[in-house]
């Protein structure tokens, strides 16, 4: 099968979507209300962290789509009244609906395993030791600016902060300053505990949920979609957040049954999307093969210069058909560039050593006491007193 000339690199699949991130999902559902039928692969997250699109493997700036060949765009019949209420709903899904899908994803327990494993099974070494924490990191800032964060519980490996103010709670401070363990209340008391808290934090995000949905059921009213007949960028922007809970089989459904308990209204509207935009649903999407990862020992030399017998750049590039000139100041900065890295290098190999010498950890010793003490049991010796003819001898042993 010949790769399409569009292709929209996403974040790692979650099953059934084609993506793991509502900002994928909504890039790839904008293509498709274009008019175009791309590929999907997913993007390399060392080279590039988010979604984006690329014709005939040339990146295309996001708010450069018109660009593309045979692109029609979802909001050519919107008035500019509409255009501009569609950007203010859109800016108010970004800032409600966004949170409260992530802390299903990312904070509510026990969700963010089946995050992290969709997200490691796309990353080759060494992007899966550090990518999926950096973007727990970018989402927990958010849930923590907010307020949402561990609202409802913590997944495995969170607790930290929790444990410590459970242990600070666990005494009572007196007079003068003096601390006392508080009375026992029962073998249960803390399992009780963090179930209330539980249950406390999860009628939170529901009525929180419920004051964020309220507004976007009386927007969109009894229509199919919010402008027209014909989804708009609201209509995807708001998609792409509910089904990343709608179409996905989440441990917590906490969000996804209140969606389809309370807002059955909302749950239509993402059929419909989903209908219109994917009209053979998410399996018919055209998910490229990745290419074959390099083996560690290909990134490593492909991590060295080539004149030290590796695969990277040479430190003396050529231009064909450059001045001469150029060429040279080129290979100057490429040889100074070289020298300050292997420089750089040694500086840190030296310091590292010296560090390891000077603080003990490493000690040195070349048995120079075993010698010694070996020589003195060799002189050591022992005079026994005998009484042979009155006289006392020395017997050396």
């Amino acid at each position: 099968m010949s790769k399409p000339k569009v292709v929209v690199y996403t974040t790692p699949p979650l099953t059934p979507l084609p993506a793991s991130d509502s900002e994928s999902i909504y890039l790839l559902a904008t293509v498709r209300a274009g008019g175009i039928n791309p590929g999907v692969q997913t993007a390399d997250w060392a080279a590039n962290g988010k979604a984006y699109v690329a014709q005939n493997d040339a990146a295309i700036p996001t708010g450069s789509l018109s660009y593309l060949s045979g692109w029609n765009d979802p909001d050519a019949d919107l008035s500019p009244a509409q255009a501009a209420d569609a950007d203010v709903w859109k800016a108010y899904i970004d800032g409600q609906i966004t949170d409260l899908v992530n802390h299903s994803l990312y904070s509510l327990p026990p969700n963010y395993p089946v995050i992290s494993a969709a997200q490691l099974a796309a990353c080759p070494f060494p992007t899966n030791l550090y990518v999926p924490q950096r973007l727990k990191g970018i989402v927990k800032a958010r849930l923590d600016a907010v307020g949402l964060w561990g609202v409802g519980g913590l997944n495995y490996g969170d607790a930290a902060e929790e444990d410590r103010k459970r242990l600070e709670d666990s005494f009572v401070v007196g007079p003068g300053g003096t601390k006392t363990d508080r009375a026992w209340s029962g073998w249960n008391s803390g399992r009780e505990t963090a179930e209330r808290q539980r249950k406390f934090g999860e009628e939170t995000i529901l009525q929180r949920a419920r004051t964020a949905f309220d507004p976007l059921v009386r927007k969109l009213g009894r229509d199919k979609f919010f402008f027209g007949s014909r989804p708009s960028s609201l209509d995807l922007a708001l998609f792409s957040q509910l089904t990343l809970v709608l179409s996905t089989n989440l441990p917590n459904p906490l969000l996804s049954n209140l969606l389809r308990e309370t807002y059955p209204v909302l749950v239509a509207h993402h059929d419909a999307v989903l209908s219109a935009v994917f009209p053979g649903g998410w399996g018919a999407v055209q998910r490229l093969a990745p290419p074959p990862q390099p083996s560690l020992v290909d990134s490593l030399r492909l991590s060295l210069p080539k004149a030290a017998g590796g695969g990277g750049e040479s430190s003396s590039p050529e231009v064909a058909g450059a001045d001469p000139d150029e060429v040279e100041k080129a290979k100057a900065k490429a040889r100074q560039f070289a020298w300050g890295r292997y420089a750089w290098f040694a500086g840190a190999g030296i310091a590292f050593i010296t560090y390891v010498l000077a603080s003990g950890i490493l000690a040195i010793d070349f048995g120079g006491d075993d010698l010694d003490y070996d020589e003195e049991e060799e002189e050591e010796h022992f005079s026994l007193p005998t009484f042979e003819d009155g006289e006392e001898d020395e017997v050396v042993l």
